[in-house]
């Protein structure tokens, strides 16, 4: 008589779950403004609520990724530079996220923090025997010179972004202007969760009456492979 086995197989499956969050932007001014034209039209309010709706994500998306690493917590993935990014920093940096996980996808900050690229970012340090020299990339001098700035450094695309500020009034960043990030590939998603809803209506109770503006979306941020960021801090 044959023997019968009974054989099982595993099967594992990941499973994501997003925690969405909703995002909302809303304005009210009077419609005796608006008519009198003091206040621009309806398209103009829009637009500029959907710039602020954009602002808040890239807000909301870099302040939390630059938070994952701090020095205390690994020394791998953080770097406090302590003054101006160099050379040496981002590179090590970049080659960090490159042996991690393959590829960097980004070099991503303000403005303000990564312009100390263009000093840096046309040469090479060669060493020989007579001493160590700067080789110039010719054709990065030339695109530093025409449009001051460079969009690629050690093969990592260089994304500068714009600061942006509380209200005109204030004038406070919200960006840090601290830290520097390195991302690599396939770290994370960011997500929105269908299109910008709006809700529009007249509130007649007032006098003048105002008209009502809201537009709103939900969002979520998932950072699954976090060892594909580092963040360059304490720059100055």
């Amino acid at each position: 008589m044959g023997s019968i086995h009974l054989n099982s197989e595993l099967t594992v499956t990941d499973r994501i779950n997003y925690v969405l969050d909703g995002a909302q932007v809303g304005v009210n001014y009077s419609l005796w403004e608006m008519q009198s034209g003091e206040i621009g039209t309806v398209a103009d309010i829009r637009a500029e609520m959907q710039a602020k709706l954009t602002d808040f994500y890239v807000n909301k998306a870099f302040t939390a990724l630059t938070s994952i690493w701090t020095a205390s917590n690994t020394p791998n993935n953080y770097t406090s530079v302590g003054g101006s990014l160099t050379a040496t920093a981002l590179k090590n940096a970049i080659d960090r996220v490159n042996q991690t996980v393959g590829r960097v996808r980004a070099v991503v900050g303000t403005r303000k923090a990564l312009t100390p690229i263009t000093t840096f970012g046309a040469g090479w340090d060669v060493t020989t025997a007579a001493g160590t020299s700067q080789q110039a990339n010719y054709p990065a001098v030339n695109e530093i010179w025409q449009t001051g700035w460079l969009g690629r450094y050690y093969g990592a695309p260089i994304v500068a972004l714009d600061q942006i500020y509380d209200n005109a009034v204030n004038y406070q960043p919200m960006l840090p202007e601290n830290k520097v990030l390195v991302i690599g590939d396939n770290v994370g998603e960011f997500i929105t969760y269908g299109p910008v809803r709006e809700q529009a209506y007249e509130n007649m109770e007032p006098i003048p009456a105002e008209y009502v503006l809201q537009i709103y979306q939900k969002y979520g941020l998932i950072v699954d492979n976090a060892q594909g960021l580092v963040v360059l801090g304490d720059l100055a």
